[in-house]
This record gives structure tokens, sequence and C-alpha cells, in this order.
């Protein structure tokens, strides 16, 4: 989050997106460098614990400091996708506020050809002669990039959301969804990133 990525760092871009946001926004992080980062952007900063930033479930517990804070609905927005564009965070956040269905981006996929690891076919038909993607029954990839959910629900059950409410969000641009867990995922995003600069964000 913190290392050089063209010219820049991914806590700045995604500091960047979020101060052009209409809605009150925070970063929380444990690391002191965080905190100095929010400072340099003037952008207001909660700190996490160590066991919130180090541990990997359960989710409550990850996400504690949301506890104090007086708001009904969150959006969380991964800070892990550089080239996600800052209008469709806002729109997210605007379809979700109007709607207060619980959310999750996705981006739709007209060509795989999907199979069960049982070998069933998902989306295309198993007897059909051709593998013409035209074919092919679309089918949706949820993204780990934007999360909408309601407080008390979250934290009396939790979880983030029933999956039978779950509203799909699809995004403009899912050709620039690269999100960064990985070296090879970080040379990848940093590449788009020089090449399409501000374009795709």
């Amino acid at each position: 989050m913190l290392r050089p990525f063209a010219g820049t760092t991914l806590t700045d871009i995604i500091l960047g997106k979020l101060k052009r946001l209409t809605y009150p926004t925070f970063f929380a992080g444990h690391e002191p460098e965080f905190a100095t980062k929010c400072n340099e952007h003037g952008f207001r900063y909660i700190e996490r614990s160590l066991k919130s930033a180090t541990i990997d479930e359960p989710i409550v517990d990850i996400l504690d400091f949301l506890r104090p804070i007086p708001s009904r609905y969150f959006v969380i927005v991964s800070a892990c996708l550089p080239l996600l564009p800052v209008e469709d965070i806002q729109s997210f956040v605007d379809m979700s506020l109007a709607s207060k269905q619980p959310a999750m981006s996705a981006r739709l996929h007209h060509t795989y050809f999907l199979r069960a690891r049982d070998l069933a076919p998902l989306c295309f038909d198993a007897g059909s002669r051709t593998i013409n993607t035209k074919t092919v029954e679309p089918v949706y990839e949820l993204v780990h990039a934007l999360y909408f959910f309601e407080k008390d629900f979250f934290f009396s059950s939790g979880r983030y959301w029933n999956w039978e409410s779950l509203r799909i969000h699809e995004l403009t641009k899912p050709h620039f969804l690269v999100d960064v867990d990985t070296e090879q995922d970080f040379i990848a995003a940093e590449s788009l990133y020089k090449a399409f600069g501000n374009a795709s964000p």
C-alpha cells in the first residue's frame, strides 16, 4: 500500500478518489505511516487495532473499529484496485443509499465457458456441437471492490448480508479491475496505470 507505484502509491491513489466523493469518508489503518498519508491529504483517519489489521476472521473483529461510528450504513472501498473509476464508486454509493439494499460490485462476462467441480455446465449447453461464445449465457463475477451493508445487521449476524437479498452492481469498466493481491498483480496494475493514467480512474 505504501510501495512506489507508477510515481505514487496505492494509498495516495485511493485517498485522492475518496476525497472526490460527495459523502463523508475516512481511511482506516493501523500503521502510523497511514496516519501520516491521511494528514498530508487532509483526510480523516481512523486507527485500527493490531488485531483488526492482522487477522483473517471473524469479519466483525476485523471491522470492529466501525462500532463507535454513528452511521447506519457503510460502504467499504477496496484500496487494492487502483484502476477502479471514481465514477463507479460514486454511483455505487448513490444507488445503494437509494435502495437501502445490501450490495456488492460485479463484472459481467459474456464469453466464459464455466463448469462446476463435478464438471456440470454452468452457463452453456453441454449438448452443443460448437464452442461459439455467442451461445454462452452471461455470468456475473463478484468483485471484491465495493460493499454496501447495514451496520446493525452486520454486527448482530456476523456477516455483511443475506445472499438472497444482495444487489449486484455492475461496474462500467470491468477490464480495468486488477485487484492487487500478489506481486504479479502489482506489476500488471502498475503497467495499466502507467498506460492509462487518469483516463481509467
